[in-house]
Protein backbone atom coordinates (compact mmCIF):
# COMPACT_ATOMS: atom_id res chain seq x y z
CA UNK A 1 0.00 0.00 0.00
CA UNK A 2 2.69 2.18 0.84
CA UNK A 3 4.63 1.44 -2.48
CA UNK A 4 1.93 2.77 -4.45
CA UNK A 5 1.03 6.03 -2.72
CA UNK A 6 4.73 7.25 -2.95
CA UNK A 7 4.55 5.96 -6.87
CA UNK A 8 1.46 8.54 -6.88
CA UNK A 9 2.71 11.13 -4.82
CA UNK A 10 6.05 10.90 -7.49
CA UNK A 11 4.06 11.05 -10.94
CA UNK A 12 2.21 14.16 -9.14
CA UNK A 13 5.31 16.15 -8.75
CA UNK A 14 6.98 15.33 -12.22
CA UNK A 15 4.04 16.07 -13.98
CA UNK A 16 4.05 19.79 -12.19
CA UNK A 17 6.58 22.35 -13.68
CA UNK A 18 9.61 23.72 -11.57
CA UNK A 19 9.73 26.73 -9.75
CA UNK A 20 13.21 27.28 -11.73
CA UNK A 21 10.75 27.24 -15.53
CA UNK A 22 7.86 29.38 -13.74
CA UNK A 23 7.99 32.83 -15.55
CA UNK A 24 7.58 35.79 -13.05
CA UNK A 25 5.36 38.88 -13.42
CA UNK A 26 8.05 42.01 -13.02
CA UNK A 27 7.42 46.03 -13.80
CA UNK A 28 10.93 47.27 -15.17
CA UNK A 29 12.28 50.64 -16.18
CA UNK A 30 14.66 51.73 -19.14
CA UNK A 31 18.19 53.25 -17.81
CA UNK A 32 18.02 56.88 -19.02
CA UNK A 33 21.01 59.45 -20.17
CA UNK A 34 20.17 62.80 -18.89
CA UNK A 35 23.02 65.58 -17.70
CA UNK A 36 23.12 66.21 -14.23
CA UNK A 37 24.30 69.64 -12.72
CA UNK A 38 26.99 69.50 -11.05
CA UNK A 39 26.60 71.75 -8.40
CA UNK A 40 28.11 71.16 -5.08
CA UNK A 41 26.35 71.47 -2.02
CA UNK A 42 28.29 72.52 1.80
CA UNK A 43 28.02 73.80 4.97
CA UNK A 44 29.73 77.02 5.85
CA UNK A 45 30.70 78.96 8.85
CA UNK A 46 30.69 82.69 8.14
CA UNK A 47 32.98 85.17 9.71
CA UNK A 48 34.03 88.82 8.96
CA UNK A 49 36.72 89.96 6.24
CA UNK A 50 38.75 91.16 9.53
CA UNK A 51 38.13 90.35 12.86
CA UNK A 52 40.02 91.16 16.49
CA UNK A 53 39.22 91.05 19.90
CA UNK A 54 40.85 94.22 21.37
CA UNK A 55 43.19 93.37 24.61
CA UNK A 56 45.22 95.21 27.42
CA UNK A 57 48.85 94.39 27.06
CA UNK A 58 49.30 96.27 30.09
CA UNK A 59 47.81 96.43 33.91
CA UNK A 60 46.24 99.61 34.56
CA UNK A 61 42.56 101.08 35.42
CA UNK A 62 40.33 102.27 32.62
CA UNK A 63 39.61 105.86 32.15
CA UNK A 64 37.68 106.71 29.13
CA UNK A 65 35.49 104.52 26.65
CA UNK A 66 34.81 106.17 23.43
CA UNK A 67 32.50 103.22 21.93
CA UNK A 68 28.71 102.50 22.48
CA UNK A 69 27.46 98.68 21.80
CA UNK A 70 27.15 98.21 17.89
CA UNK A 71 28.54 101.25 17.04
CA UNK A 72 30.26 101.89 13.69
CA UNK A 73 34.14 103.50 13.84
CA UNK A 74 36.94 104.15 11.82
CA UNK A 75 40.30 103.13 11.86
CA UNK A 76 42.52 105.21 14.07
CA UNK A 77 39.33 106.36 16.37
CA UNK A 78 40.24 106.09 20.24
CA UNK A 79 38.03 103.54 21.61
CA UNK A 80 39.57 102.82 25.01
CA UNK A 81 41.92 104.38 27.18
CA UNK A 82 44.22 103.31 29.97
CA UNK A 83 45.38 105.45 33.31
CA UNK A 84 48.72 106.68 31.54
CA UNK A 85 49.55 109.76 34.29
CA UNK A 86 52.93 108.56 35.49
CA UNK A 87 53.87 107.88 32.13
CA UNK A 88 52.69 111.30 30.68
CA UNK A 89 54.49 112.76 33.93
CA UNK A 90 57.55 110.93 33.28
CA UNK A 91 57.17 112.18 29.57
CA UNK A 92 57.23 115.90 30.11
CA UNK A 93 60.35 115.21 32.41
CA UNK A 94 62.17 113.57 30.41
CA UNK A 95 60.89 116.32 27.43
CA UNK A 96 62.52 119.54 29.79
CA UNK A 97 65.82 117.28 29.71
CA UNK A 98 65.96 116.91 26.34
CA UNK A 99 65.31 120.52 26.05
CA UNK A 100 68.20 121.52 28.43
CA UNK A 101 70.20 119.29 26.48
CA UNK A 102 69.97 120.68 23.29
CA UNK A 103 70.41 124.14 25.00
CA UNK A 104 73.59 122.87 26.05
CA UNK A 105 75.18 121.17 22.97
CA UNK A 106 73.82 124.96 20.93
CA UNK A 107 76.40 126.57 23.54
CA UNK A 108 79.11 124.20 23.29
CA UNK A 109 78.65 124.33 19.46
CA UNK A 110 79.33 127.84 19.38
CA UNK A 111 81.71 128.19 22.15
CA UNK A 112 84.19 125.22 20.14
CA UNK A 113 83.60 127.01 17.16
CA UNK A 114 85.55 129.64 19.05
CA UNK A 115 88.15 126.76 20.61
CA UNK A 116 87.05 128.27 23.68
CA UNK A 117 85.42 124.70 24.41
CA UNK A 118 86.34 121.18 24.33
CA UNK A 119 84.83 119.01 21.37
CA UNK A 120 84.48 116.01 23.68
CA UNK A 121 82.55 118.22 26.09
CA UNK A 122 80.11 119.18 23.11
CA UNK A 123 80.27 115.13 22.07
CA UNK A 124 78.99 114.26 25.20
CA UNK A 125 76.20 116.57 25.48
CA UNK A 126 74.97 115.23 22.38
CA UNK A 127 75.08 111.82 23.53
CA UNK A 128 72.82 112.90 26.46
CA UNK A 129 70.43 114.49 23.48
CA UNK A 130 70.47 110.80 21.84
CA UNK A 131 69.99 109.23 25.22
CA UNK A 132 66.99 111.69 25.82
CA UNK A 133 65.10 110.94 22.41
CA UNK A 134 65.20 107.54 22.92
CA UNK A 135 63.54 107.63 26.55
CA UNK A 136 60.90 109.58 25.71
CA UNK A 137 60.05 107.00 22.71
CA UNK A 138 60.09 104.19 25.37
CA UNK A 139 57.65 106.52 27.01
CA UNK A 140 55.38 107.34 24.30
CA UNK A 141 55.21 103.73 23.40
CA UNK A 142 54.18 102.77 26.65
CA UNK A 143 51.19 105.75 26.96
CA UNK A 144 50.59 104.09 22.96
CA UNK A 145 49.95 101.19 25.05
CA UNK A 146 47.41 102.58 27.12
CA UNK A 147 45.11 103.78 24.09
CA UNK A 148 43.39 101.35 21.95
CA UNK A 149 42.72 102.77 18.43
CA UNK A 150 40.84 100.76 15.93
CA UNK A 151 43.23 99.12 13.89
CA UNK A 152 40.19 99.34 10.71
CA UNK A 153 36.76 100.29 10.43
CA UNK A 154 34.05 97.98 11.54
CA UNK A 155 31.40 97.17 13.82
CA UNK A 156 31.93 97.22 17.67
CA UNK A 157 30.90 94.52 19.50
CA UNK A 158 28.87 94.59 23.02
CA UNK A 159 30.59 96.78 25.97
CA UNK A 160 31.52 94.16 29.23
CA UNK A 161 34.07 96.46 30.32
CA UNK A 162 33.38 100.04 32.73
CA UNK A 163 35.41 102.56 33.51
CA UNK A 164 36.96 101.65 36.39
CA UNK A 165 37.98 98.15 35.61
CA UNK A 166 41.33 97.21 35.98
CA UNK A 167 42.80 95.67 32.91
CA UNK A 168 45.33 93.08 32.78
CA UNK A 169 47.62 91.65 29.73
CA UNK A 170 45.68 89.40 27.51
CA UNK A 171 42.50 90.40 29.16
CA UNK A 172 39.37 91.25 26.21
CA UNK A 173 37.80 94.53 26.56
CA UNK A 174 36.31 94.73 23.18
CA UNK A 175 35.54 93.53 19.52
CA UNK A 176 35.56 94.52 15.95
CA UNK A 177 34.36 93.34 12.95
CA UNK A 178 35.53 94.71 9.48
CA UNK A 179 31.87 93.30 7.92
CA UNK A 180 31.45 94.65 4.42
CA UNK A 181 32.54 91.51 3.17
CA UNK A 182 32.45 88.06 4.80
CA UNK A 183 34.15 84.97 4.28
CA UNK A 184 32.53 81.38 4.04
CA UNK A 185 34.54 78.82 5.35
CA UNK A 186 33.10 75.11 4.08
CA UNK A 187 34.49 71.61 3.88
CA UNK A 188 33.63 69.05 1.08
CA UNK A 189 34.82 65.61 -0.08
CA UNK A 190 38.46 65.93 -1.89
CA UNK A 191 36.77 63.92 -4.91
CA UNK A 192 35.51 67.04 -5.44
CA UNK A 193 38.59 69.02 -6.61
CA UNK A 194 38.27 68.52 -10.25
CA UNK A 195 35.12 70.27 -10.03
CA UNK A 196 36.46 73.45 -8.02
CA UNK A 197 38.91 76.48 -8.86
CA UNK A 198 38.94 79.74 -7.34
CA UNK A 199 36.55 82.24 -9.53
CA UNK A 200 33.74 79.88 -9.35
CA UNK A 201 30.25 81.58 -8.60
CA UNK A 202 28.85 80.32 -5.20
CA UNK A 203 25.41 81.15 -3.92
CA UNK A 204 24.68 80.70 -0.22
CA UNK A 205 21.37 80.86 2.10
CA UNK A 206 20.81 80.78 5.77
CA UNK A 207 18.19 80.26 8.32
CA UNK A 208 18.37 83.55 9.41
CA UNK A 209 16.98 85.17 5.97
CA UNK A 210 14.81 82.65 4.22
CA UNK A 211 13.95 84.56 1.25
CA UNK A 212 17.37 85.85 0.54
CA UNK A 213 20.35 84.08 -1.80
CA UNK A 214 23.88 86.09 -1.26
CA UNK A 215 26.26 85.94 -4.07
CA UNK A 216 29.89 85.10 -3.73
CA UNK A 217 33.18 84.03 -5.30
CA UNK A 218 35.10 81.31 -4.51
CA UNK A 219 38.57 82.62 -3.79
CA UNK A 220 40.82 79.48 -2.66
CA UNK A 221 41.10 76.41 -1.30
CA UNK A 222 43.24 75.02 1.49
CA UNK A 223 46.95 73.36 0.58
CA UNK A 224 46.07 70.20 2.49
CA UNK A 225 43.57 67.51 2.44
CA UNK A 226 42.86 66.12 6.03
CA UNK A 227 43.81 62.73 5.76
CA UNK A 228 41.30 61.40 8.62
CA UNK A 229 38.20 63.00 7.01
CA UNK A 230 39.14 63.08 3.65
CA UNK A 231 38.16 66.51 3.35
CA UNK A 232 39.36 69.79 2.14
CA UNK A 233 38.22 73.20 3.18
CA UNK A 234 37.41 76.50 1.12
CA UNK A 235 36.84 79.93 1.03
CA UNK A 236 34.01 82.13 -0.22
CA UNK A 237 34.27 86.16 -0.06
CA UNK A 238 30.71 87.20 0.02
CA UNK A 239 29.88 91.25 0.03
CA UNK A 240 27.62 92.08 2.57
CA UNK A 241 26.49 96.02 1.51
CA UNK A 242 23.61 95.83 3.85
CA UNK A 243 25.37 94.53 6.76
CA UNK A 244 22.58 92.19 6.97
CA UNK A 245 25.49 89.05 7.68
CA UNK A 246 26.60 87.81 10.79
CA UNK A 247 29.99 86.46 12.02
CA UNK A 248 29.16 82.94 13.45
CA UNK A 249 25.87 82.16 10.98
CA UNK A 250 25.91 78.53 9.55
CA UNK A 251 25.26 78.95 5.76
CA UNK A 252 24.47 76.42 3.34
CA UNK A 253 26.42 76.70 0.19
CA UNK A 254 26.07 76.18 -3.37
CA UNK A 255 28.65 75.76 -5.87
CA UNK A 256 28.10 76.30 -9.61
CA UNK A 257 30.20 73.86 -11.57
CA UNK A 258 30.02 72.26 -14.93
CA UNK A 259 27.22 69.75 -15.88
CA UNK A 260 27.84 66.22 -16.15
CA UNK A 261 26.06 63.49 -18.09
CA UNK A 262 24.57 60.48 -15.69
CA UNK A 263 22.50 57.46 -16.49
CA UNK A 264 19.56 57.19 -14.15
CA UNK A 265 17.40 54.53 -12.57
CA UNK A 266 14.60 54.43 -10.41
CA UNK A 267 15.60 54.23 -6.82
CA UNK A 268 12.98 51.09 -6.63
CA UNK A 269 15.28 49.16 -8.37
CA UNK A 270 18.33 49.26 -5.74
CA UNK A 271 19.16 45.92 -4.17
CA UNK A 272 21.63 46.49 -1.43
CA UNK A 273 23.09 43.50 -0.04
CA UNK A 274 26.66 43.91 2.32
CA UNK A 275 27.85 47.15 1.17
CA UNK A 276 27.13 46.00 -2.28
CA UNK A 277 24.79 47.82 -4.78
CA UNK A 278 23.07 45.40 -7.34
CA UNK A 279 19.74 45.50 -9.78
CA UNK A 280 18.00 43.13 -12.35
CA UNK A 281 18.84 43.82 -15.66
CA UNK A 282 16.27 41.74 -17.84
CA UNK A 283 18.29 40.26 -20.79
CA UNK A 284 16.06 38.48 -23.51
CA UNK A 285 17.56 35.75 -25.58
CA UNK A 286 14.28 35.33 -27.90
CA UNK A 287 13.36 32.02 -26.50
CA UNK A 288 12.54 33.50 -23.25
CA UNK A 289 13.26 36.70 -20.85
CA UNK A 290 15.47 36.20 -17.78
CA UNK A 291 16.94 38.96 -15.76
CA UNK A 292 20.90 38.81 -14.43
CA UNK A 293 22.13 40.27 -11.29
CA UNK A 294 24.47 43.11 -11.95
CA UNK A 295 27.02 44.70 -9.65
CA UNK A 296 26.75 49.11 -9.83
CA UNK A 297 28.09 51.78 -8.77
CA UNK A 298 25.60 54.55 -7.27
CA UNK A 299 27.03 58.61 -7.52
CA UNK A 300 24.16 60.76 -6.87
CA UNK A 301 20.68 60.80 -5.93
CA UNK A 302 18.50 63.20 -7.61
CA UNK A 303 14.79 62.99 -6.65
CA UNK A 304 13.38 59.18 -6.63
CA UNK A 305 16.57 58.33 -8.94
CA UNK A 306 20.06 56.73 -8.65
CA UNK A 307 23.04 58.17 -10.81
CA UNK A 308 24.96 55.21 -12.25
CA UNK A 309 28.83 55.73 -12.32
CA UNK A 310 29.75 52.06 -13.30
CA UNK A 311 28.00 48.40 -14.41
CA UNK A 312 24.82 49.78 -16.63
CA UNK A 313 24.93 50.69 -20.25
CA UNK A 314 21.90 53.24 -21.42
CA UNK A 315 18.83 51.26 -22.95
CA UNK A 316 19.35 48.72 -20.71
CA UNK A 317 15.85 47.87 -18.91
CA UNK A 318 16.11 47.35 -15.07
CA UNK A 319 13.16 45.54 -12.90
CA UNK A 320 11.65 48.04 -10.29
CA UNK A 321 9.17 45.69 -9.01
CA UNK A 322 8.82 41.76 -8.49
CA UNK A 323 13.07 41.70 -7.02
CA UNK A 324 11.85 39.67 -3.96
CA UNK A 325 10.50 36.80 -6.28
CA UNK A 326 13.22 36.53 -8.49
CA UNK A 327 17.10 35.78 -8.24
CA UNK A 328 19.85 35.14 -10.87
CA UNK A 329 18.80 34.06 -14.18
CA UNK A 330 14.99 33.66 -13.09
CA UNK A 331 12.71 33.32 -16.58
CA UNK A 332 10.29 36.82 -16.30
CA UNK A 333 7.14 38.29 -17.83
CA UNK A 334 7.44 42.27 -18.31
CA UNK A 335 3.79 43.36 -17.18
CA UNK A 336 4.62 46.94 -17.39
CA UNK A 337 7.30 49.51 -18.33
CA UNK A 338 7.81 52.98 -16.17
CA UNK A 339 8.43 55.37 -19.14
CA UNK A 340 8.25 58.72 -16.91
CA UNK A 341 6.91 60.33 -13.26
CA UNK A 342 4.03 57.63 -13.67
CA UNK A 343 3.42 56.06 -9.77
CA UNK A 344 4.30 52.32 -9.13
CA UNK A 345 0.44 52.30 -7.94
CA UNK A 346 -0.65 53.30 -11.79
CA UNK A 347 1.70 50.79 -13.13
CA UNK A 348 0.87 47.67 -11.15
CA UNK A 349 -3.30 48.22 -12.29
CA UNK A 350 -2.35 48.34 -15.96
CA UNK A 351 -0.08 44.65 -15.27
CA UNK A 352 -2.80 44.04 -13.70
CA UNK A 353 -5.20 40.89 -15.65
Amino acid sequence: MSYKISLICLLFFISQPSWAQRSTPVIVAPVKTTTLSGDIEALGDLRAINSVDLTAQVTDYIVGIYFEDGQRVQQGDVLIKLDDGDEQALLAEEQARLAEARRQVDRLSALTAKNVSSKSALDTQKSLVSISKAKIQGIQSAIDKRTLRAPFDGLMGLRRISIGSLAQPGMQLATLDEDRQMKLDFTVSADQLIHLQPGLTVTATTTAFHDQVFKGTLISLDSRVNPITRMISGRVIIDNPDYLLKPGLLMRVNIAAEEKPALLIPEEALISEAGQHFVYVIENTGQQTTVRKQAITIGDRPDKSLAITSGLAAGQQVVIHGTLRIHDGSPVTITAVKTGDEPLTELLKKSAP
